[in-house]
């Protein structure tokens, strides 16, 4: 890896993201054991859709969070460039920030592209799928309310740390030397777009995936079912 990341020109700081996308793949695979398992009842599948809806709800799963953190990455560069930065041995202004601020940003651009790509082609071809069942609680549609939980409770706990340490940042901009006394207000101020960017991406990817869930079953859709749907 380091080799690779040296012929390539990669920074460290990009060579750390990739190994977060490791660690995502690795939550990819446990999200595809997670759906298979919650979804895969002892009822009959009779079109025999139910290992496709999984291939395709579990690929979704895995390419969104490596798209979200590519994005989250290349913004989290940008901000990096906001505020004065240390200088050279020379006493001359360093211009490596923006040259990692570029190579970050093509890297998050390729993820966005890459990935958002294949995750958007995965969700809607799962989505198709299930909706081609007519059956209520059918095999295809438990698979993809399986992956539209998953993703909605992922989102919203990083919403909600997210927001929790926007409100700490905010706090420590206010009064630095109670919050945040080893800090400088840029540092301050970097966090704090760092998190807002967080909760940005949550919430877009919460409310977008709280679509494919049927109103009575979103979080912040109506709480009485329809009765057909209660009795099925």
């Amino acid at each position: 890896m380091s080799t690779l990341v040296s012929d390539l020109g990669l920074v460290p700081s990009i060579a750390t993201a990739l190994q977060v996308l490791g660690f995502v793949t690795v939550v990819g695979a446990l999200a595809t054991l997670f759906i298979v398992a919650v979804s895969n009842r002892a009822e009959s599948d009779p079109s025999g859709s139910r290992p496709m809806a999984a291939y395709l709800f579990s690929g979704a799963f895995l390419f969104l969070w490596i798209a979200y953190m590519g994005v989250a990455f290349a913004a989290s560069s940008l901000i990096q460039l906001l505020g004065p930065h240390p200088a050279s041995p020379l006493g001359l202004p360093s211009t490596s920030y923006g040259d990692q601020a570029i190579r970050a940003c093509v890297a998050g651009g390729l993820l966005l592209v890459v990935a958002g790509g294949a995750a958007v082609l995965h969700l809607r071809r799962g989505a198709a799928l299930a909706e081609a069942e007519h059956d209520q609680s059918g095999p295809t549609k438990r698979v993809m309310r399986t992956y539209v939980a998953l993703v909605s409770f992922i989102s919203v706990v990083i919403l909600v740390l997210a927001l929790v340490a926007t409100g700490w940042l905010v706090a420590g901009l206010i009064s630095p030397t109670i919050f945040v006394a080893d800090a400088s207000r840029t540092s301050t101020t970097r966090a704090l777009l760092d998190a807002l960017v967080l909760v940005l991406l949550a919430g877009i990817v919460f409310a977008a995936h709280q679509r494919y869930a049927p109103e009575w079953l979103r979080l912040l859709g109506s709480m009485h079912a329809p009765r057909h749907a209660a009795t099925s």
